[in-house]
C-alpha cells in the first residue's frame, strides 16, 4: 500500500487554512466594509475547514503524519495572522496578540521536545477549545466592525473585549495544559 503523503484531501482542505491567511489579512487591513465581509466569508471557510479535516482524513482513512503536522501549523499560522491583523487594527490590545502568539510558538517547541524525548504529543482538548474561542472571537470581532463600521457601540466594544479575553485566557490554559502533559510525560521516563 502506497503511504500517504502531503497530496490528499483532507491536507488541501486545511491548506486552504494556509492560503487563505494573505488575503484575510489584506482584506482585514484595507478595513472597508466590503474587505470586511470579504474577510468574513474567508474566515467562516477556513474555520469549516478546521471542522472537517480531520473527520475526512479519519472517514477515508486519510490520516498521515504530513497531515498531523500541517494541521496544527495551518491553525496557528492562520490564527496568529488574523490576531496581527487585529492587533495592526487596534482592535485587540498587544499584549493579548503576544499571549496567542507566545502559546503557538511554545506549543511548537513542546511537541519537538515530546516527539524527541517521549514520542508524538497528541491535540489536547486544551487545543481544541483554544481553537473554538479564538475562532469565535475573531469571528465576532469581524462581524461587528463589517456590521458597525470603525466605532462600535459601547456595549458591543465591551462584547468584542470579553470574547478576546476569553480566548487569551482559554488560549493561555491550553499552553500550561500543553506544558504539563510533556513535563509529566518527561517524568514518567
Amino acid at each position: 500500500m502506497k503511504p500517504l503523503g502531503l497530496w490528499t484531501l483532507p491536507n488541501a482542505i486545511t491548506w486552504y487554512r494556509v492560503v487563505a491567511a494573505v488575503p484575510i489579512i489584506l482584506l482585514l487591513v484595507n478595513g472597508s466594509n466590503p474587505a470586511l465581509w470579504a474577510a468574513l466569508g474567508l474566515m467562516i471557510v477556513a474555520e469549516v475547514s478546521d471542522g472537517i479535516d480531520g473527520w475526512v482524513a479519519r472517514r477515508y482513512g486519510q490520516v498521515s503524519a504530513v497531515g498531523k503536522i500541517l494541521d496544527p501549523m495551518a491553525d496557528s499560522l492562520y490564527r496568529v495572522s488574523v490576531f496581527t491583523a487585529f492587533a495592526a487594527n487596534r482592535w485587540m490590545p498587544v499584549w493579548m496578540f503576544l499571549i496567542m502568539l507566545w502559546r503557538d510558538v511554545s506549543v511548537s517547541y513542546l511537541r519537538v521536545l515530546a516527539e524527541q524525548k517521549i514520542g508524538t504529543l497528541a491535540a489536547r482538548q486544551s487545543g481544541k477549545l483554544k481553537a473554538v474561542a479564538q475562532g469565535l472571537a475573531q469571528i465576532l470581532v469581524v462581524a461587528v466592525y463589517a456590521l458597525w463600521g470603525s466605532a462600535p457601540p459601547a456595549d458591543m466594544q465591551r462584547l468584542l473585549w470579553a470574547a478576546l479575553l476569553l480566548a487569551t485566557l482559554v488560549t493561555l490554559w491550553s499552553l500550561v495544559d500543553y506544558a504539563l502533559a510533556v513535563y509529566r510525560g518527561l517524568k514518567s521516563k
